[in-house]
């Protein structure tokens, strides 16, 4: 599958400064690391979260990424991809990969923008909070997997309980 670029866009809007401000906003640690690519770190409930952000300009694609710094054991890949698979049918936005080259497990999401690189403050910060929160909710269910010798199953169901009140 190719895709074919009929015509180069006109930029007129850096998402990436756009993603930086709202990260700014949110009093989150930014590092541009280049023209086309952005590094935002940010505390999470069980680890801090690093994302990275690449813009595709010829694509008009934002792309995004968090690894989670979890690797599945080579004995248990099959049930890290069956977890991966458990958890990705709970989230609206972004999916959970196991890469093959290192098992390790990564959160990413990506945005069909227009042409022009058009990206507001609010899906900004909407890309950001749904990492956050997809890593937030369901780091623990990796990490039961594989440090705690779970079987799918008993990883999520462990990682899906909802407080009530605050202690």
């Amino acid at each position: 599958m190719s895709i074919e670029l009929i015509r180069k866009p006109k930029q007129s809007v850096d998402p990436l400064k756009v993603l930086e401000a709202a990260a700014s906003g949110l009093e989150f640690e930014i590092e541009r690391a280049g023209a086309n690519e952005l590094h935002v770190m940010m505390p999470g409930v069980w680890r801090d979260i690093g994302l990275w952000f690449t813009w595709r300009p010829e694509l008009a694609t934002l792309q995004m990424g968090a690894p989670l710094e979890l690797k599945a054991p080579v004995g248990r890949i099959d049930e890290a991809a069956r977890l991966v698979t458990m958890v990705n049918e709970r989230l609206w936005l972004g999916h959970f990969d196991l890469w093959a080259d290192d098992n390790s497990i990564v959160y990413r999401n990506s945005s069909l923008l227009t042409p022009e690189g058009n990206l507001d403050n609010m899906q900004g910060e909407a890309l950001i909070k749904a990492a956050s929160e997809a890593i937030d909710r369901f780091y623990p269910a990796f990490n039961f997997l594989i440090w705690g010798g779970k079987n799918p199953d008993e990883a999520l169901q462990a990682s899906l309980f909802d407080t009530a009140g605050t202690a």
